[in-house]
């Protein structure tokens, strides 16, 4: 068993690394471009303070402004530049060093929980294959080499590292002489290291919860329950009940919230229990073709019966947690087990409203259920001897290796990975438009090439699918002026229609930049008339846009080469929107090239320079106005 220590480690990197090795060749998919690619405030380019530091006060938003995350992006950046692999490969190393940490915590699980079963039957081996499991598993594809989760990777480090300080400080109360606080301070630490990288880590205190519930009782050294640890956890989950009441439900609750969503709030809770249930049979059941990255097409639930999942789902949810809860004296890593998956997906399964379903949102969540199955083998196993008992569990592990390398290798390719995603689910708007942008990439400047034929066919087959934004619609208007056809007015009405049936979404918007800049950069021949009509049915369907009003002063000035026109759009963009400084970076550009004498202008740019803290727009300089970075 000594032996096994030592080598467990090296041999969950080894085999992590050979079965993810192949992905690494991939390229950037879905939300690297929008995060990542298209984004240059990430992109720092040496290792000078000050530009790590704008790095990481700018680039990917969120509440927390995730900065660990964006300083890893921006040293990639430094040294390597834009490039997947190295980008890929940095994630990779965060999963096994997490992989590593898994086993440890298993390690430190198998021995605390209580149960002669456990003590007798999961040992250093059962840790191993289970850290090994959750390494391989196919399901971890989409976390590890989705250039973008590399947040949610390595907030998981932090989280990984919470639990095995707590763990430690946990077990220094119970014993004589020992210091615990230390190990508690440590805990903390570790979870703002992965508050650094994304908000996932806040979740912590539920796993921990579990813990006690579960392994530890709430014992300390007389073997009692703590009074003192039962009212910090009764206080901890009083005062998170009132914040979700009085300060997160009331935010979400607004129709508005939801209106550039296909579904309402309520739909959305409606549809958790059977997402959950999907989840689980990605997990217990790991199909390739089950795991088909885009979810645009799960089915949402108007009702308990519509779709008869609904229902279904939620009477095996709740028959989960209750065997799992009469089973916690015998099995205890059972209830844990399931708890941890539901407590993983306490964010991203409640009222935010954000997509239905992702992949990598069972990060965590898949190590809860690959930790109470373990307990089931081992139950299951108990008669057999020793050698028996090994190849029981170690014959999943290998089946879900070889499952993870396939999928790898899919991902090892842009366009493979296209073709495959667009073949597992042919419902899924976003699949079908992957894959003729990327055919589109494939045929480059290449006007004869087949491939732009397949890909204006799988741009027409997403459009028509249902909940399809306008990116398909937009994508066939530019594919045929770059091939020096004309639009079809039916195109152009098409996706007039698109943008007017709710309010406007990200890819509503990012199809509007596409073609307006498309437009500017004379990379394609649009009718200017349509493109004007565009706008105007998106500014009538969403007057108070700030970012459609400020695309819309584009096009007046330089398409339409009105200026006052594009002064009336800028200005009304920073009335609807006065914290984003780039709208007042717009306006200055427009005045300094119509009215350079203007008072305004110098006041505008005096107001730029004192909001630019990072330097972005102004150049350090001792006038009271600051010179503009120029496209």
């Amino acid at each position: 068993m000594r032996r096994l220590s030592l080598l467990a480690p090296a041999l969950i990197c080894l085999v992590g690394a050979l079965v993810y090795w192949q992905g690494l060749r991939g390229g950037f998919i879905f939300d690297d471009f929008a995060n990542l690619v298209d984004d240059p405030d990430w992109k720092a380019t040496s290792l000078a303070p000050a530009e790590l530091y704008r790095a990481m006060a700018l680039g990917i938003a969120s509440d927390t402004g995730r900065p660990l995350a964006l300083l890893s992006f921006a040293l990639n950046h430094v040294f390597t530049g834009l490039a997947p692999f190295p980008l890929k490969l940095t994630g990779l190393v965060f999963h096994l060093t997490n992989g590593v940490l898994v086993w440890l915590l298993c390690l430190r699980l198998f021995t605390l929980a209580p149960g002669r079963l456990t003590a007798e039957r999961m040992g250093c081996y059962a840790a191993m294959l289970v850290a090994l499991a959750w390494v391989v598993h196919p399901l971890q594809v989409s976390s590890v080499l989705y250039v973008v989760q590399r947040m949610e990777v390595a907030a998981h480090t932090g989280v990984l590292l919470a639990l095995l300080a707590y763990l430690s400080g946990r077990t220094a109360q119970t014993t004589a002489g020992a210091i615990a606080w230390p190990w508690f301070v440590l805990s903390a630490l570790a979870v703002a290291l992965g508050l650094g990288f994304k908000e996932s880590a806040l979740l912590v205190p539920l796993y921990t919860f579990a813990l006690e519930v579960f392994i530890l009782r709430f014992k300390t050294a007389d073997n009692r329950p703590s009074r003192l640890l039962v009212a910090i956890y009764t206080a901890g989950i009083a005062f998170g009940l009132t914040l979700f009441v009085f300060l997160i439900l009331p935010k979400y609750s607004p129709e508005s919230i939801y209106a550039a969503r296909h579904f309402s709030l309520h739909e959305r809770l409606l549809t958790q229990p059977h997402v959950l249930a999907s989840y689980l049979g990605q997990i217990l059941y790991p199909r390739l073709d089950s795991l088909v990255f885009y979810y645009d097409s799960f089915p949402v639930s108007r009702g308990w019966l519509n779709p008869p999942a609904t229902l279904i789902s939620t009477i095996a949810l709740a028959l989960l947690a209750a065997l799992a809860w009469l089973a916690k004296d015998r099995w205890p890593l059972v209830p844990l087990g399931v708890a941890w998956f539901f407590g993983a997906h306490a964010l991203t399964s409640n009222v935010v409203p954000l997509e239905l379903a992702f992949e990598h949102r069972n990060y965590f969540a898949l190590l809860g259920i690959l930790i109470a199955a373990g307990q089931v083998l081992a139950a299951v196993g108990a008669r057999l001897n020793m050698d028996s008992r090994r190849t029981l569990a170690a014959t999943p592990v290998a089946l879900l290796a070889c499952l993870c390398a396939i999928q790898a290798h899919v991902w090892g390719d842009p366009l493979r990975l296209a073709i495959a995603l667009a073949s597992r689910n042919q419902e899924s708007p976003r699949a079908s438009y992957a894959l003729g942008k990327q055919m589109t990439i494939q045929a480059g400047e290449n006007h004869s090439s087949p491939l732009l034929s397949l890909a204006a066919k799988e741009f027409e087959h997403s459009a028509q699918l249902p909940h399809s934004s306008a990116l398909a619609d937009q994508a066939l208007i530019i594919l045929h002026a770059r091939t020096g056809q004309t639009a079809k007015p039916e195109m152009w009405q098409q996706l007039r229609e698109k943008i007017t049936r709710r309010s406007l979404g990200v890819q509503d918007i990012s199809a509007l930049h596409g073609l307006l800049d498309c437009r500017i950069q004379h990379r394609c021949d649009i009718d200017d008339q349509e493109l004007l009509d565009t706008f105007l049915t998106a500014l009538d369907k969403n007057p108070r846009s700030a970012v459609l009003n400020s695309l819309y002063s584009n096009f007046a000035y330089f398409v339409l080469r009105d200026a006052e026109l594009a002064l009336v759009a800028t200005r009304r963009s920073i009335d609807l929107d006065p914290n984003t400084l780039q709208y007042k970076v717009n306006l200055a550009k427009i005045l300094a090239m119509t009215s350079p004498e203007a008072p305004e202008l110098i006041e505008l740019l005096t107001a730029i320079k004192h909001a630019d803290k990072h330097g972005i727009y102004c150049q350090e300089t001792s006038a009271p106005a600051c010179p503009l970075f120029w496209d």
